[in-house]
């Protein structure tokens, strides 16, 4: 699929090519979420960091604060202390908030930011029922493997299986406080992108949390520059759905080159 860009608003050029990608995961998920799209890239020279969130994957027993603040503090210490420089900031859902605040933290660093059916920056309010799920979720397998299964639409067993393993899912504490996080969301989000650099923003066609119509409004409103497109057959997680199309996406807008 090609990237699709205004013909009235084209994203900026680039001034430098991403030496690194730190991808961002979202709420419930961890590093692992990124596995399959990492999988599709043989890149020359380009690092490629997926940390964890607080409370998720390897660090699940870490203490909070579990908030949008600590996690954009957290990896903006992992980018200096890594020393990384042209960086492209990848966000899935929540981690779009926090790739975005991070990008307005080290604008020097940020070579290029990509929201990948990104939760809006100002909040998501959502339906009690949908609340009620999603908040109580916090170490329990079984229903945040049906929350994964209710919200994607090809998610693989595998994924599943690591995504909801009681070692290393997220737990009750972090659950509840990064849903009040994402939901609340970030005053920021109430104007427009500060970030002036080369932004993607990727919707998922079949997505039923973050709609391809919610994507392209906030496109609209907050990022008008930026290059807009959209992964067919996906739900909620296209990085996990449909890597190869989604890996592909974004390596050309990087305008990263893969190994032969």
């Amino acid at each position: 699929m090609s990237v699709s860009q205004p013909a009235a608003a084209p994203a900026a050029p680039f001034q430098r090519v991403p030496d690194s990608l730190v991808l961002i995961h979202g709420f419930l998920d961890s590093h692992a979420g990124w596995d399959p799209l990492i999988e599709q890239w043989q890149l020359k020279g380009t690092t490629i960091v997926a940390p964890d969130l607080r409370g998720a994957g390897a660090l699940r027993d870490a203490e909070g604060p579990y908030s949008l603040e600590q996690a954009v503090a957290d990896v903006v210490q992992l980018i200096r202390e890594q020393d990384l420089q042209d960086v492209a900031l990848v966000g899935h859902s929540m981690g779009a908030q926090i790739a975005e605040l991070v990008a307005q933290r080290l604008p020097d660093r940020t070579a290029a930011l990509v929201l990948v059916t990104p939760t809006p920056l100002a909040g998501n309010t959502l339906p009690d029922e949908v609340r009620s799920m999603l908040r109580d979720s916090g170490g329990n397998p079984e229903a945040q493997r049906a929350i994964r299964s209710m919200f994607s639409r090809r998610l693989p067993e595998r994924q599943l299986a690591r995504l909801t393993d009681p070692a290393t899912m997220m737990g009750k504490a972090a659950v509840q406080a990064y849903y009040d996080a994402f939901t609340g969301g970030h005053p920021s989000g109430n104007a427009p992108c500060t970030f002036r650099g080369p932004m993607l923003v990727i919707a998922a066609n079949q997505d039923p949390v973050i709609p391809v119509e919610m994507v392209a409004q906030a496109r609209a409103q907050r990022f008008p520059r930026a290059a807009f497109t959209r992964i067919e057959g996906s739900g909620h997680w296209p990085q996990m759905e449909r890597p190869g199309q989604t890996a592909a996406v974004i390596a050309s807008f990087l305008g990263l080159a893969a190994q032969p």
